[in-house]
């Protein structure tokens, strides 16, 4: 069994919001005697990723260099994200990287990579709902917590009756080697007969931290490509870095595996701020992109003023998993297409966000889990985005 250690320390960078006053910066002791450096971008984005501007078209594979002052080439380019537009922020880091090439941060090869990420990026582009789009529904499943009433007493029925309304994938949610009662292993042939995909599995960072074969022995005998988890409302700033640290240490050994680990938000990430930084952009920013995906609840995000198309357009391409919830006008849960989220718009961004499978989900499904899952998956089967 693996341990994976947890930091003590984490090196800070800094985030640049423009039009926003009050930089904040944090005085760093250096080695030489006496000598004390400014981290001028506290909680930015990690120098140990390459500059990222979404999946595929969007991956420069130049390094996220520090350009000075505990900033990184993101930092620098991504400050006065989101942009209104392609032309924008292909200008934008036009001039950041004739700046940091004459400052001898990035050779004039690499500023030409980095050009051509962002020029071949969706990031600023137009994502219009056009009404003659449908959603594939391959790539949606549902979040096995939205049936852990009859799970545990009748996995059969119920992973059938998921089937029989059109669900192809769920994502089991509990502990490595405990789905509703089962291990992954005993669990796949309930859901290769009811002919479903599990490509994703909610564990513990616990599981992460202590028991990482587990949790990778659990995907490989399901099929599972991606593995998450959830945080804590009593997290600090430094908290949420010393689990970005965590998430890239695992991320790279699951990387190895085939399997890419995944963070998955309520809406305290949202609330717990530091000088206009909020836990999640702590997570999104300190995570190397090729090890650590989000996987966004909109519902959660939403009930605190989060809006999933403006995280989409401020992190393109970190967010290949989401939980498709909606939110009532009351606040409560409601299933999809039910309630007050615009998922027309969300799939009308899933490109620039990165997304690669959907999950449906509903915490207090009325009158079950069943009925509730199938209403949504008809509703999103008669959506046009």
């Amino acid at each position: 069994m693996e341990r994976i250690s947890r930091p003590s320390a984490r090196p800070r960078a800094r985030w640049l919001l423009a039009g926003l006053a009050g930089v904040l910066t944090i005085p760093l002791v250096s080695s030489a005697a006496g000598a004390v450096e400014t981290d001028q971008c506290a909680y930015g984005y990690t120098s140990e990723a390459s500059v990222f501007f979404g999946v595929g078209a969007g991956e420069s594979d130049v390094p996220n260099y520090d350009t000075g002052d505990g900033c990184t080439v993101m930092d620098e380019i991504m400050s006065g994200a989101p942009f209104t537009n392609h032309g924008q922020f292909v200008s934008t880091v036009g001039s950041v990287t004739r700046t940091l090439v004459r400052d001898d941060v990035l050779t004039q090869a690499e500023r030409s990579d980095v050009l051509d990420a962002a020029a071949r990026s969706e990031v600023g582009k137009p994502h219009p709902v056009t009404g003659t789009r449908s959603v594939d529904l391959s790539k949606i499943g549902l979040v096995g917590f939205t049936v852990r009433a009859t799970m545990p007493t009748d996995a059969v029925g119920t992973l059938d009756a998921l089937a029989t309304c059109g669900f192809q994938n769920i994502e089991p949610s509990g502990r490595a080697g405990n789905f509703y009662g089962y291990t992954a292993e005993t669990l796949a042939p309930l859901t290769d007969a009811a002919g479903l995909s599990v490509p994703s599995l909610g564990v513990s960072q616990d599981n992460l931290e202590n028991d990482l074969d587990l949790v990778i022995s659990e995907a490989h005998a399901i099929g599972a490509k991606y593995v998450r988890i959830s945080g804590s409302s009593s997290w600090t700033l430094e908290d949420y870095s010393e689990t970005a640290a965590i998430l890239n240490e695992v991320g790279a050994k699951l990387q190895d595996e085939g399997i890419t680990v995944a963070y998955h938000n309520h809406g305290y990430e949202f609330e717990t701020v530091e000088d206009g930084i909020t836990g999640y952009d702590v997570l999104v920013r300190e995570t190397d992109p090729e090890l650590v995906t989000m996987e966004l609840d909109v519902y959660w995000a939403a009930s605190v003023g989060a809006h999933a198309v403006d995280l989409f357009q401020t992190y393109p391409g970190r967010f290949e998993l989401l939980h498709l919830k909606d939110l009532a006008a009351d606040g409560s849960f409601a299933d999809v297409g039910e309630g007050t989220i615009d998922f027309a718009e969300i799939f009308a961004h899933a490109k620039l966000a990165g997304v690669e499978y959907g999950f449906t989900e509903h915490d207090r499904p009325v009158p079950d889990g069943v009925t509730s899952a199938c209403r949504s998956i008809g509703n999103l089967a008669e959506l046009r985005y």
